[in-house]
Parts: structure tokens; C-alpha cells; sequence
């Protein structure tokens, strides 16, 4: 198989029985997440980095695949990491803050943490992709602009495929409806300046979930991907900070 990037493939690193599963976005890869794992382990956690199906190698996989497959994917990282780690923790950027969110629903995890979580999406052209597929195959997406030192991790597919928003829009659905049965602490990171993701997409995680310690940082300066932008460092302590609020961490 033909990574994008060998920063593409996902990634494991072993380390105490506190065992974190990072989840990358909709048409992203692991390349996204993996300075957080890097971050998480040096704090001594394990961390596996998933790679959802589809992703990381060429957009005609991806074709090929849908909202089930993606749940899936990270749903097997879980349950392997549950057996391999006394306390889970979830952690998911845009998409996969929403699969991040359907897994607290269904599974005992320890703690979730939800970045750029689309409940809102700030395109309205994505409403109408079962009618736009017909006509465009694919959106291309404008290029990101990161800091030098992170080039190597912004490896994502250049284009969007239009057949597969519809399926992204009913993993939101499906996973909104029954927000009130997460219950594990929960941590919601988001930028004002995001231009994919509505802001108030956090307040709306925030209200419904079931959580009774729950958490909501905003950023300013950031775009969607937070995780690799200006503030990724304030990204990285928030989610240390709230790990050691809830007693799984300590500094």
C-alpha cells in the first residue's frame, strides 16, 4: 500500500496503562495528530494513532468506503487499546471528534476530548451534496498555510470527494442524538477563526452532552486544524491540564 507520507500511516507508541486514541479528520490522516501523540506520550501515556479506512493513501480509496467503515476503524483501535490500558481516553480532531464522541457513547471510556467538532458546518454547500454529486465529483481544498516545522504533518487529500459529504452529515446525526449518553468527562477544544467548523458547535456539545465535569476552551487565532496551527501548544497543555483535572494525569 502507497502512503501520501509515512507521516500518514498510523502510529503507536507504547508507554503507561493510560492508553490515549487520537483520531484524525474527514479526508485527513494520522500526519495531523501525531505531534499531540508525541506530546501525550512524552507525558507517559500510550497513544495509538488511527488511521481510518480509506485515508492516508489515495482519494480513490476513500471512494470506496463510508461513514461505517470510518466508525469502524476507530472502534477496533478502542476495543485493542481497552485490553491493552487501564483508562482510555478518546481524543478526535473535526470528524473525528464526532466518531470520538459516538465511541463515549457507546463504549466505558475514561475521559473524550472533542476538537473542531463539526455540528455546524460553516459551507452550507455540504447541505446540498446528494444533488451537487451529480455535477462536481470532487471540491478541491484551498491550501493550508502552517509553520515551516509542521509541513510534514499537514497530509491530508487535496480534494474532496461530494459523494461522501452526505455520509459524513448523517455520521453528525446519528452521533447528536444520543449526546446526552456520554457521560465520561469531556474536554471541547475550538477556534473562533475556524472557517470549516462553526464555532457554536462546541456550545452545542457542551449543552447536550451528559457529561457532568465538562470543559470548553476556544481559541482565537487558529483555523480548523488546531492541532498543527499557532496554537497547538495551548491545544497540547489544555488536554494535559484537563487529564490532570480528572485525576489521570499528574504534572
Amino acid at each position: 500500500m502507497k502512503y501520501l507520507h509515512d507521516n500518514a500511516k498510523a502510529f503507536y507508541f507504547k508507554g503507561n496503562n493510560i492508553g490515549c486514541l487520537l483520531i484524525h479528520g474527514f479526508t485527513g490522516s494520522p500526519a495531523e495528530m501525531k505531534l499531540l501523540g508525541e506530546f501525550l506520550h512524552k507525558q507517559g501515556c500510550t497513544v495509538n494513532g488511527v488511521l481510518l479506512k480509506g485515508h492516508g493513501t489515495k482519494v480513490e480509496d476513500m471512494e470506496q468506503t463510508t461513514w461505517k467503515d470510518w466508525l469502524s476503524s476507530a472502534e477496533v483501535e478502542l476495543i485493542d487499546l481497552k485490553h491493552k490500558c487501564d483508562k482510555v481516553v478518546v481524543i478526535g480532531l473535526s470528524m473525528g471528534g464526532i466518531i470520538a464522541l459516538n465511541l463515549a457513547e457507546r463504549f466505558n471510556i475514561d475521559a473524550v476530548v472533542s476538537i473542531a467538532a463539526p455540528i455546524k458546518i460553516t459551507n452550507r454547500k455540504v447541505y446540498f451534496a446528494r444533488v451537487i454529486k451529480y455535477f462536481k465529483k470532487y471540491i478541491l481544498k484551498p491550501e493550508k498555510k502552517f509553520d515551516e516545522d509542521v509541513k510534514d504533518y499537514c497530509i491530508s487529500y487535496d480534494r474532496t470527494p461530494v459523494a461522501l459529504i452526505p455520509h459524513l452529515l448523517k455520521l453528525i446525526r446519528i452521533t447528536k442524538r444520543r449526546f446526552k449518553k456520554v457521560k465520561a468527562p469531556i474536554l471541547i477544544i475550538q477556534s473562533k477563526n475556524d472557517k470549516t467548523v462553526r464555532y457554536e458547535s462546541a456550545e452545542y456539545i457542551l449543552k447536550k452532552v451528559g457529561s457532568q465535569f465538562k470543559k470548553l476552551v476556544y481559541l482565537k487565532e487558529s483555523g480548523h486544524v488546531v492541532t498543527l496551527d499557532l496554537e497547538r501548544e495551548k491545544v497540547f497543555t489544555e488536554i494535559k491540564k484537563f487529564l490532570v483535572e480528572i485525576n489521570l494525569l499528574k504534572f
